[in-house]
């Protein structure tokens, strides 16, 4: 069984590029635009609000392949000098080659991560890379869809992460005229190398959601409450924290489908 599945997987790999032979290349196929805000519960001086804003591009499509980039800017607020006084702004920029398998999407991606105090003294850098695999892509008739993504950091600074491995689970519970009711959960666990600014050993952080979802067009606004275990939360010591959510996700997609 697992050698046939390996099987199929492959010879989906491999002959992909041959279905999709006949589409001329693309330039700027897709783009995305996102949004999200939220309050920490309970909250505390250095952790009231957190929010983030990004997107990304499709920079160009060939025979089913697609460049593309993402950023994000994830800013943490506190209340420490006034009343909404960011002390955080951590970076996320990703760049990758992603393709369609069968039903699925494939994407090899090479990503950094850089971690900024805000208005504060940071004596040292911290910051990572790495490179990943992943697979995502919808099921059971499209009523649920999941991100698995298994990679290794090429680059670190203060932070001795090694191997990093997420999965991500999104299942709609109803529909409605005016929307949909889901469920969502995601776990990253990371292996970590001891330093001595830093020394603890590895962790798992998890995440899970529920709310609902409002859709016109390409436009998406997501209300949710959930919680959190996150590890890392300050910039230069260790920390964790256990908290509810109670936020908002807005997105604009615009994404041009692969032709067979």
């Amino acid at each position: 069984m697992r050698n046939s599945l390996r099987s199929t997987l492959v010879a989906g790999f491999l002959a992909a590029p041959l279905a999709v032979a006949a589409e001329p290349a693309v330039f700027f196929p897709e783009a995305q635009l996102r949004m999200m805000g939220l309050r920490y519960a309970p909250a505390e001086r250095d952790f009231q609000w957190d929010g983030w804003i990004g997107g990304g591009v499709g920079v160009l499509r060939v025979r089913g392949f697609t460049l593309y980039g993402t950023a994000d800017v994830e800013t943490i607020i506190g209340n420490e000098r006034r009343a909404f006084d960011a002390n955080q702004a951590n970076y996320h920029l990703d760049v990758g080659l992603k393709r369609p398998l069968g039903g699925l999407t494939a994407a090899l991606v090479f990503g950094h991560v850089s971690r900024h105090a805000e208005d504060r003294e940071k004596p040292v850098a911290v910051d990572w890379n790495d490179l990943a695999f992943q697979l995502s892509g919808p099921f059971a008739k499209e009523r649920a869809r999941f991100l698995v993504s298994v990679g290794h950091t090429t680059y670190t600074s203060l932070v001795g992460y090694r191997f990093e491995a997420v999965g991500r689970l999104e299942v709609d519970i109803a529909k409605r005229p005016w929307g949909e009711t889901y469920l969502a959960a995601r776990v990253r666990g990371v292996t970590v190398e001891p330093t001595p600014e830093l020394a603890r050993g590895g962790f798992v952080d998890v995440n899970a959601e529920g709310g609902i979802r409002l859709q016109r067009g390409a436009r998406t606004f997501h209300l949710f409450v959930g919680y959190e275990h996150r590890n890392d939360v300050y910039i230069l010591v260790p920390g964790a924290r256990d908290r509810a959510l109670f936020g908002f996700r807005f997105g604009l997609s615009d994404v041009a489908p692969v032709v067979p």
